[in-house]
């Protein structure tokens, strides 16, 4: 379950979902494979920052709704967040949960930029913004300064929807993480996110800026860790559940990313391939051989939903499969028992070494216990070259 102190809590059904994806950077017979792909696995799909559209509608699957930094399908006349939109999307019932993104692994630090030619009247009417005008988001939340000021966000989306509230973000600094839980135990349980969705720092498209990618945020094998262990040592492993992203397209960084601590993986990269993506890097040019960025009528006719939707189904109803199997081999029920004592991590020479050992699991409370850390622990238990 996630979300226990919201109205309408969430009890998903899949451990392994679709991630964030915007209409306008993905095609329209995309997103409607997508929906109808998660419909059939049964897992949700996330709208990206780009908003809501019929197409995520058409195959009854469950949405996590983005709220990015320019508001986009839930903004007001002004650019502003508007409480009566958010209030139309959590009307519709195949909306569980909204996700505030503060960055993203594609290009942390840095709002979504969609060019001129891509903002076509469908793109306009669902976003909120002009036609033919390049669409560029702010590079953060708006009036989000202080730990203060996200759990009131998070308080107000919450309060509004009646549904689960987290964020999404890329782990660079982790001191504000700290500043976020000790706020939480002051202002009380029932205020925190109820998810937190990390993302890898090296993740992204043909449509990020390549210095973003492969510099600036910690990747998933630093940063995820490093959160649950957060989480944990401040006592709220019961209230914040941890969705991993960033890479995790095969069962062994699926099955590792759950014994690390995650309750939930997430994967854009791998329902892309599903698609049909084969990484031409033309994401941002409007020029897709396959169909899966492009708005070009003609380029669009290989990428059919039906058989598309079929393949994402596929895609994850045998990754779920893979991943059940490495848990069942490791002497567990199911993938969530997996624990850091059952996986190994190979060095940069050829050796391993357990995961207990390179991250030894936070006793719960840890930290509270403690007073105010300063966690430079955390970093110095990370061995690095694993």
């Amino acid at each position: 379950m996630i979300g226990p102190h919201a109205d309408q809590p969430f009890v998903a059904r899949s451990f392994h979902n679709i991630s964030a994806m915007s209409f306008g950077a993905l095609s329209t017979p995309a997103v409607r494979a997508l929906s109808r792909g998660a419909g059939q696995a049964g897992c949700w799909l996330n709208t990206g920052e780009g908003g809501l559209t019929e197409m995520h509608l058409e195959g009854h699957c469950d949405l996590v709704f983005q709220i990015g930094t320019a508001y986009y399908g839930v903004r007001d006349q002004e650019g502003n967040l508007s409480d009566e939109k958010l209030r139309e999307v959590a009307r519709l019932q195949s909306v569980k949960m909204f996700e505030i993104k503060l960055s993203q692994g594609a290009k942390p630090g840095k709002g979504g930029i969609l060019p001129a030619e891509k903002v076509t009247p469908d793109i306009a009417r669902i976003r909120g913004i002009p036609v033919g005008q390049a669409s560029v988001s702010p590079n953060g939340q708006p009036g989000i300064r202080s730990a203060g000021d996200l759990l009131d966000m998070i308080e107000r989306v919450r309060r509004v929807t009646g549904k689960p509230t987290g964020i999404k973000t890329v782990i660079g600094s982790w001191q504000w993480l700290e500043e976020l839980f000790m706020e939480i135990h002051e202002r009380g349980l029932e205020s925190a996110p109820d998810f937190i969705t990390v993302d890898s720092g090296d993740g992204g498209t043909g449509a990020a800026p390549m210095s973003l990618m492969d510099d600036v945020g910690l990747n998933l094998a630093e940063s995820l860790p490093l959160v649950v262990d957060l989480r944990d040592g401040f006592a709220l492993q019961d209230r914040i559940r941890i969705i991993a992203s960033g890479k995790l397209i095969t069962p062994s960084m699926v099955a590792w990313a759950i014994a690390i601590g995650a309750d939930f993986c997430v994967s854009a990269r791998g329902y892309m391939f599903a698609l049909g993506c084969i990484q031409a890097m033309q994401c941002n040019r409007n020029t897709c051989p396959t169909g899966v960025t492009t708005h070009n009528p003609r380029l669009q006719r290989g990428l059919v939903p039906s058989e598309k939707g079929a393949r994402v189904a596929h895609f994850h109803a045998n990754l779920v499969k893979e991943v059940e199997t490495i848990a069942h081999a490791c002497g567990v029920g199911e993938p969530r028992q997996l624990r850091r004592h059952h996986a190994r991590m190979v060095n940069a020479n050829g050796d391993s070494m357990p995961l207990e050992e390179l991250w030894p699991p936070i006793e719960p409370g840890l930290y509270l216990r403690q007073g105010r850390p300063s966690l430079h622990a955390p970093f110095a238990r990370f061995r690095v070259g694993a």
